[in-house]
């Protein structure tokens, strides 16, 4: 376990931050007020921040609840001498000291970009209050006190200084008599009106002043100051004990530090929520690493902090296998490597460093100031008098340490998980780290044991709290129990990503501790390997994602909603056209020629590629193109185009290959003028389509059609088709699949409805996609709704195994992908969740495929694609951070059936007929008889047979006692399950039986009996 190491045996530093140090903003106008964003300053190489501090002091008292009287060098009751950490007198070279310390500690730990000039006046004055006036009630969110006190001491800084050049200066600073509200610690006579040491930022000012605040006005208004840093003489104060009183020294160093990095824009790394830590230390923004040995020195800011500070550059890796090495920042040339940056997905990483306590080898060497004069003092180890909490050996004010790391809790790798999403999220809010499940900012405990943070009480008692040991870091012969030299997605801790899925990635083989240490990376797993993540941060917002794999390497056609257009062949841009595509591009390889075809407006427009050469280029069709071009062969095994009109036509054009570009019209089908075409989709010479009255009225208008090719067409009185798929039944049968603005499934053969049903669904569901899941000899229709991924066969029942539940409810958007891609002759369905989850569910089972979720790294608007290529089926994600990823899904070239949008490249919406090689040739399998859900709480209840013929179905109902009950009638398609619906809403509690009997229209006659529950 790692505790926090009482000071003495029956005290506790217990850092409780509930106000905090740092950005007053992120902490209180949070709780009551609206947030808003840090503003992180520019910090550039030798840039300068320049600060002013004065000391104030408040008017007397006698307040139990603060120490000291409100004046300077009232907190300590004896002359405790020099020996002591911050002893007397507290004047100017004192906060000057403290200011040296801050100046030495950024110079070092940003590498020289940020040099720190400051300036102490040298009057101290008193305000006209009492601390009390100006401390916040405990627990009250509002600031205004506090403010109040700020703007008090800066006009009377003023008045005493007049002509002072405030303007000169960035940071305004406040020094003021007595202690912080900022630890608590037992013994205490209590603090509760001490002031809180808080930043108040120009955005704290506009909010506890209003937006039109301009700051406080200094120099005849001619300037104005818009933050103040309020900071206490000290943190040391006097405590009572069993054996008496006694004095806990505890100084401002890092206290002051974290104070500046908050101006800087750095957020709090602690739960700003509980005070409690969350990084240990590990890091400056942290309470335990902030009061590191007593406040003396803390260690230096996280990589992630110098990174968002521009202080650092991290070296990014991408998916592959490396053997590699990182060294400690101390001993690092320009060529090493010193932090590491290992993506997870688009919005996670591992920040990989090496931390080391010695990197010289020298011992610490701690240079303080005592009556004046600076000593430096070197300790070879950890000692008494000279430990995190115990600091006996030092004295004065330290100014300088030449490793501020040995304040970390060991040596080695520290692996650093970061999640750019929270971070993102609760940034404005200074609450990145708020939630111990899902940090923003975290570290990855070697030992297995997630304990930073936590809370533990001794045999004796007492409360200490996790910061961090020396086994939380990654080295070769770390003795922890659960350590295990490996850190995947298997070991504790684990590789996967905040949201639980398997991020692909293994570290392992941590060489031993020293400022050069090696270890392994490896992406992907036995089966599922990572291709690429490219940032395509010169795209706007996406609204179609399309792929095809041209000469054995995968092309990327992106299109935006400006109607630019993008090809990536991989990761690399190839092509860019402004003016390209207003709707899903239509793509095939013919001859060896990549052919594209789009739309805007009137222009029918075409990109071909052969080899080198590519020509690009358009046809005026005379109308208004409204439905994404489908590209079809026709009976010859040409490719032919089919273009939807706002006149209601269907438009036939001809293909021809470079060098003889003339897109040829073939024919024109005039479907409705008083309609426009939606949606086509096409097989050979059949096609079909739906259409929208060209004005609609709320509700729509009564006559939203869908039409087939030979001229059957279907009305919809009430609703109006959103969504149009394509496919065969068993027998050959032409079978179209429409989705209507209710939620309602529609299968409509040669212009007769043959089936319809309705989804159950408190959202508006617009898509879905068609599979062959069991090979039973029906296609599935398959959808998201909400948490769940529903199969529905064409009769409208559930299939086997369905729906699959997100496990962590979030939900799933967008429209499912179906390919066979295990081999197993059966498809697979992949499906994104809400927050970037891709899940891969085995159709026959309902399980989820081994190795996934997988995760994408953000929420995605356009649906993804498969696509095969050097003999893998492969997956790219284009999420709405524009981050596009691709992996490698399994170790064959599967079957892909619903593979994009509009079902593949040309966008027919349409697959086969399915396999039955898993077809039941028993007229009524007694095994296929159930009811679900069994028993039934709710009011309905699915009674469900399979017939391999048409045939009528009679259900009666019977209680034990033999009574009647209800009987049900329903007519039953063959070759598929069906199901017909009882409703129990008026039916007692017990159980029933439900004998059903199905009988052909060939004359078969088969039956059985189920038994249902019924709870109520």
């Amino acid at each position: 376990m790692k505790f926090l190491t009482p000071v003495f045996p029956l005290i506790l530093l217990w850092i409780s931050l509930s106000y905090g140090q740092a950005d007053l903003h992120d902490k209180i106008l949070t709780a009551n007020l609206n947030p808003f964003p840090v503003n992180k300053q520019r910090i550039v190489q030798n840039d300068t921040l320049r600060i002013l501090a004065v000391m104030v002091s408040f008017q007397a008292d006698r307040d139990g609840t603060t120490f000291g009287n409100g004046k300077f060098e009232t907190i300590y009751s004896q002359n405790y001498g020099n020996e002591i950490i911050d002893p007397v007198p507290h004047n100017k070279s004192y906060f000057e000291s403290h200011l040296l310390f801050a100046k030495n500690y950024f110079e070092k730990v940003s590498k020289g970009n940020l040099t720190i000039d400051y300036t102490v006046l040298p009057d101290t004055f008193s305000v006209s209050q009492t601390m009390r006036n100006f401390s916040p009630a405990p627990g009250d969110n509002d600031f205004t006190p506090i403010a109040d006190f700020s703007k008090e001491v800066w006009t009377k800084a003023d008045q005493i200084n007049p002509g002072f050049p405030f303007s000169n200066y960035d940071l305004f600073l406040i020094f003021h008599a007595g202690v912080g509200r900022d630890v608590s610690l037992p013994g205490s006579i209590g603090n509760e009106r001490d002031l809180p040491s808080v930043y108040l930022s120009d955005n704290a000012f506009k909010n506890i002043y209003g937006e039109n605040y301009s700051g406080i006005p200094v120099s005849g208004g001619s300037f104005f100051i818009k933050n103040s840093l309020i900071m206490p003489e000290t943190e040391s104060r006097e405590l009572e004990s069993i054996t008496g009183t006694f004095l806990f020294e505890l100084t401002i160093n890092g206290l002051l530090c974290a104070s500046i990095a908050s101006h800087l824009g750095l957020p709090d790394l602690f739960d700003t929520e509980t005070g409690l830590s969350a990084i240990g230390r590990f890091g400056l923004m942290d309470g335990q690493g902030i009061f590191a040995y007593n406040g003396c020195y803390p260690p230096e800011p996280s990589p992630w902090s110098k990174i968002f500070l521009d202080w650092a550059e991290p070296v990014t890796i991408q998916p592959g296998n490396y053997n590699l090495n990182v060294v400690t920042e101390m001993a690092a040339s320009l060529s090493d490597t010193v932090i590491l940056k290992v993506p997870l997905n688009s919005s996670e990483y591992y920040l990989v460093e090496n931390r080391q306590r010695d990197a010289n080898n020298d011992g610490s060497k701690v240079t303080y100031i005592v009556n004046g004069n600076s000593i430096t003092h070197t300790f070879v180890k950890d000692t008494t008098g000279y430990y995190t909490f115990d600091i006996d050996s030092l004295a004065g004010v330290v100014t300088d340490v030449d490793e501020f790391d040995w304040a970390v809790p060991g040596n080695g790798i520290v692996i650093w998980h970061i999640d750019e999403n929270v971070i993102n999220e609760k940034l404005a809010d200074n609450k990145i780290n708020t939630d111990k499940n899902r940090r923003g900012v975290d570290v990855e405990e070697a030992d297995g044991i997630q304990d930073i943070g936590e809370i533990f009480t001794t045999i004796l008692g007492d409360q200490v709290i996790g910061e961090g040991t020396d086994e939380d870091f990654w080295y070769s012969s770390n003795p922890a129990e659960f350590y295990q030299n490996r850190f995947a997605k298997d070991t504790r801790p684990n590789t996967l990503t905040n949201s639980g899925a398997n991020s692909l990635i293994t570290i392992k083989d941590f060489s031993s501790i020293s400022n050069r240490m090696s270890f392994k990376v490896e992406y992907g797993d036995s089966i599922i390997k990572p291709l690429f993540t490219k940032n395509l941060s010169d795209t706007a917002h996406i609204f179609y994602f399309s792929s095809f794999v041209f000469n054995d390497t995968p092309n990327f056609f992106i299109g935006k909603e400006n109607n630019s257009f993008f090809v990536y062949k991989l990761d690399s841009l190839v092509y860019q056209n402004n003016s390209f595509s207003s709707l899903k591009s239509s793509v095939i390889n013919n001859n060896s020629v990549l052919h594209q075809y789009g739309s805007l407006n009137q222009l029918f427009q075409y990109h071909i590629t052969n080899g080198s050469d590519s020509i690009t280029g358009n046809v005026d069709v005379g109308e208004i193109i409204t439905a994404p071009i489908v590209m079809k062969m026709n009976s010859s095994n040409e490719p032919e185009l089919l273009i939807g009109t706002n006149q209601g036509n269907v438009l036939t054009y001809s293909i021809a290959d470079i060098p003889n570009i003339n897109p040829g019209l073939q024919s024109s089908f005039e479907i409705d003028t008083t309609n426009i075409i939606k949606k086509i989709v096409a097989n050979g010479n059949y096609f079909s389509c739906i259409t929208e009255p060209k004005i609609l009225s709320i509700p729509p208008t009564p006559i939203t059609q869908f039409y087939d090719i030979d001229g059957f067409n279907f009305p919809f009185t009430a609703e109006h088709p959103t969504n149009l798929a394509l496919t065969k039944d068993i027998n050959g049968n032409y079978i179209n699949i429409v989705l209507t603005s209710l939620n309602k499934l529609y299968l409509i053969e040669s212009g007769s409805l043959i089936s319809s049903f309705s989804l159950v669904s408190s959202n508006t569901i617009n898509s879905f996609a068609l599979a062959d899941l069991k090979q039973d000899g029906s296609n599935y229709i398959v959808l998201n709704n909400g948490n769940n991924i529903e199969a529905y066969n064409l009769t409208g029942a559930m299939a086997d195994n369905f729906p699959f539940t997100d496990p962590e409810g979030i939900g799933f958007i967008g429209t499912p992908l179906s390919a066979d891609f295990e081999g197993d002759n059966a498809s697979e369905i992949i499906s994104i969740t809400k927050d970037g989850r891709i899940f891969a569910i085995d159709g026959g089972t309902g399980k989820v495929v081994p190795g996934f979720p997988i995760s994408c790294g953000g929420s995605v608007s356009v649906i993804p694609v498969l696509y095969n290529a050097n003999g893998k089926t492969n997956l790219a994600v284009l999420n709405d951070d524009n981050v596009l990823s691709a992996w490698s899904i399994s170790s064959i070239e599967g079957k892909l059936y619903w593979s994009e949008e509009n079902g593949n490249p040309q966008n027919t919406s349409f697959i086969d007929a399915a396999e039955n090689s898993n077809h039941i040739n028993d007229f009524f399998p007694k095994s296929r008889a159930y009811n679900y859900p069994n028993p039934v709480y709710g009011g309905t209840t699915n009674i469900r047979y399979y017939v391999s013929e048409d045939s009528k179905i009679n259900i009666k109902i019977f209680d034990l006692a033999g009574d009647y009950v209800a009987e049900l009638n329903d007519n039953a398609q063959g070759g598929l399950d069906n199901e017909t619906v009882w409703d129990v809403n008026n039916i007692q509690s017990g159980v029933y039986l439900a004998r059903i009997e199905a009988t052909s229209t060939s004359g078969k006659s088969e039956q059985t009996v189920i038994k249902i529950a019924v709870v109520k």
